[in-house]
């Protein structure tokens, strides 16, 4: 590991000002969760300047100051499933049940707080002192591992369920976050490498792999839109909303549901409400006089779809026309995505595939046989 002493030192020195970054974070948006993300980035940064120190025999001469580096890396896990809490939660609020994430960090500090006091370990005879050891051994990577599982899993959930709140997830939808906790595996492999295995020729790798990821981190994570982005009086309700509609019993009645079909197909239809490329939940059931519950669960029950493919089916007829018309030769495809609500080029060619079975180009061509055909 010596041997990239620069890489080391830049990586945990970039670790250092990306966690400064995103505490203060510059776009002000998701703030709680990146206080947690930064405060993650530093500890990762703490934990990498431990090598170095440790070659330079730094805990020879600040035994304690090093201790406290190593019981710091029992807040990292925690620190990057909070800040994925926040990432995917519509209430912003400390809660109180958030401490218990930091248990381990305090049981390790108590068990080594004899030494902070008097420089000495506890002593154990020769059984006790190898259920210590194993313990000590395998509480962290046991802790990284388990708060990897639910960080994925919680992000997983995140991703299906945004699709309830927002007609456009390609900003929102945190698979910036998924490939970087993809990434953290390689992290992850690399550092039980050098605990357990000591793989050579994966050695020689690790400090670029701890560099690109944290490159990767900084790229995507100051780019990043806010969330969600509703009222505080809104928040609860749009909670609600976004759940998994399986969860949800029938809450409306035939009568509420025929009504609120009406105005959906009004303000679809008549209002055009899918053309504003911003278009969310809030704004939706606001149009139509409803709360952010009622209208989703609508949407579900009427149409067996969520919010986003209701949308986004009225975006891609709305395309079809616009690709047949006079006003493609002005617009080209590119402008037909924004005019027909879409906000990427990218997003307008996924969804228009999925409905149609064809690229809009594609659908162009065969459009334009079908018309010669009539002639």
């Amino acid at each position: 590991m010596m041997n990239f002493p620069i890489i080391i030192g830049i990586t945990s020195g970039a670790a250092f000002l990306l966690g400064f970054l995103l505490i203060a974070h510059p776009r002000k948006v998701n703030i709680m969760a990146n206080r947690y993300l930064g405060l993650f980035v530093i500890t990762v940064g703490l934990a990498l300047t431990e090598i170095p120190l440790f070659h330079e025999k730094f805990q020879v001469q600040h035994s304690k100051l090093f201790e406290i580096i190593g019981l710091v890396r029992f807040l990292t896990a925690p620190f990057l499933y909070i800040s994925i809490m926040y990432f995917t939660s519509v209430h912003k609020k400390f809660n109180k049940k958030m401490i218990l994430h930091f248990l381990p960090f305090l049981v390790f500090a108590l068990f080594r707080f004899p030494f902070f006091i008097t420089g000495k370990n506890f002593e154990f005879n020769y059984e006790t002192g190898r259920i210590v050891f194993f313990i000590l051994g395998t509480a962290l990577p046991l802790q990284t591992v388990m708060y990897w599982f639910l960080s994925f899993w919680r992000l997983e959930k995140h991703i299906k369920n945004i699709r309830n709140f927002s007609s456009d997830t390609a900003t929102i939808d945190l698979l910036w976050l998924r490939s970087f906790l993809l990434v953290i595996v390689l992290i992850v492999v690399s550092w039980l490498n050098l605990v357990f295995f000591n793989v050579t020729e994966l050695i020689q790798f690790t400090p670029f792999i701890y560099l690109i990821s944290l490159f990767f981190l900084a790229y995507f994570s100051l780019q990043q839109k806010e969330i969600f982005d509703v009222h505080k009086e809104d928040s609860e309700d749009v909670k609600e909303s976004i759940k998994d509609k399986k969860e949800t019993p029938k809450r409306l009645s035939e009568s509420r549901l025929a009504e609120l079909n009406l105005q959906l197909q009004t303000s679809m239809n008549e209002w055009k409400l899918y053309l504003d490329n911003q278009l969310n939940l809030p704004a939706l059931a606001k149009s139509i006089n409803a709360s952010c519950n009622d209208t989703s669960f609508a949407i579900n029950e009427l149409y067996g779809d969520n919010f986003y493919n209701f949308v986004n089916k009225y975006r891609i007829e709305e395309a079809k026309k616009l690709l047949l018309s006079t006003r493609y030769n002005q617009l080209n495809i590119l402008g037909i995505a924004y005019e027909s609500g879409f906000n990427s080029k990218t997003t307008f060619n996924t969804t228009f595939k999925k409905y149609t079975g064809c690229s809009p180009r594609e659908f162009l061509k065969a459009n334009a046989v079908v018309t010669e055909e009539n002639i």
